[in-house]
């Protein structure tokens, strides 16, 4: 016999995968730096997770749940293939349109970045701005500390100042000086 409670479950379990794709396309994205990839880490992601369901113990941290799938399943695609690498100073040297999803020159900008942090700064990063994850919530997906998760973000913070030529918030020789940091471009 058909359960209607379980039934009901399902459906909306489904609804709520469907409404979270676009989100773990947008992570899978940022992690592969390419579309293609993303959606077939999505693919897979939303396929394991659908498999074991059940496992799922707090249905409040589902989105939680599906971009850890999404980050190891990520992982498991660098495994299982070496994928070419693309030299991103020449992408941007060529302003390349796929460091872009725009014409705008300030978006192809951060995007460049945004790439050219190493992984340890810009999956936090991205994972509170485009994720809209908190700090606990972040932590708990890469085994690290809240204390450690704030860390890499001021640093990834920091590091895209350096990159657009503004001081950095942790520049030691305005702090010690009694100065309030500077966020204008140095001249």
């Amino acid at each position: 016999m058909n359960d209607p409670v379980a039934g009901k479950a399902t459906d909306e379990l489904e609804r709520q995968f469907a409404a979270l794709r676009p989100d773990l396309v947008r992570f899978a994205t940022w992690l592969s730096r390419d579309r293609a990839l993303a959606e077939d880490v999505v693919q897979e992601t939303l396929l394991r997770a659908w498999k074991s369901r059940e496992s799922l113990q707090d249905p409040a941290r589902l989105k939680a749940w599906l971009c850890t799938i999404a980050s190891r399943e990520h992982a498991r695609m660098y495994e299982r293939k070496r994928l070419p690498t693309t030299d991103v100073d020449a992408l941007v040297a060529l302003e390349d349109p796929a460091l872009a999803a725009g014409d705008e020159q300030q978006v192809r900008e951060l995007r460049a970045a945004l790439l050219r942090l190493p992984d340890d700064y810009r999956v936090p990063l991205v994972m509170q701005v485009l994720g809209g994850f908190s700090t606990a919530e972040i932590a708990a997906e890469l085994g690290l500390g809240v204390p450690a998760v704030l860390t890499r973000l001021f640093r990834a913070r920091d590091k895209l100042r350096e990159i657009y030529g503004l001081t950095p918030r942790g520049a030691a020789g305005a702090e010690e000086a009694g100065e309030a940091p500077r966020l204008e471009p140095e001249r």
